[in-house]
């Protein structure tokens, strides 16, 4: 792990600085990515201010989060069910084969 380091980032027009121990370039993505869905909901309305929209991208990275660790879990009980599909046909072919 690299030591953390300080990267400038603007949202909406608003500078912050990020201390990460993530590349640089990676946290100006996530920083262009959130700019990007706040300003989204900024320009479906011009009464909605910088904190609601905040707000608003929160609940909507949360509920995506969410949804993709329901499909993790999902998808980690089918490879389950796939490995103890795959052991039972191992058996019964070395029953079948002399």
């Amino acid at each position: 792990m690299s030591l953390p380091e300080t990267v400038e980032v603007v949202i909406s027009g608003r500078k912050f600085n990020i201390k990460s121990d993530k590349d640089p370039e990676y946290v100006k993505k996530l920083a262009q990515r959130l700019d990007e869905m706040i300003e989204r909901i900024r320009n479906g309305n011009s009464k909605v201010t910088f904190d609601k929209a905040l707000v608003l991208v929160c609940f909507y990275l949360l509920d995506e989060n969410e949804e993709l660790k329901k499909e993790i879990k999902d998808l980690g009980s089918e490879i389950k069910r796939l490995e103890e599909g795959a052991k039972l046909l191992v058996r019964s072919t070395k029953n079948v084969l002399p």
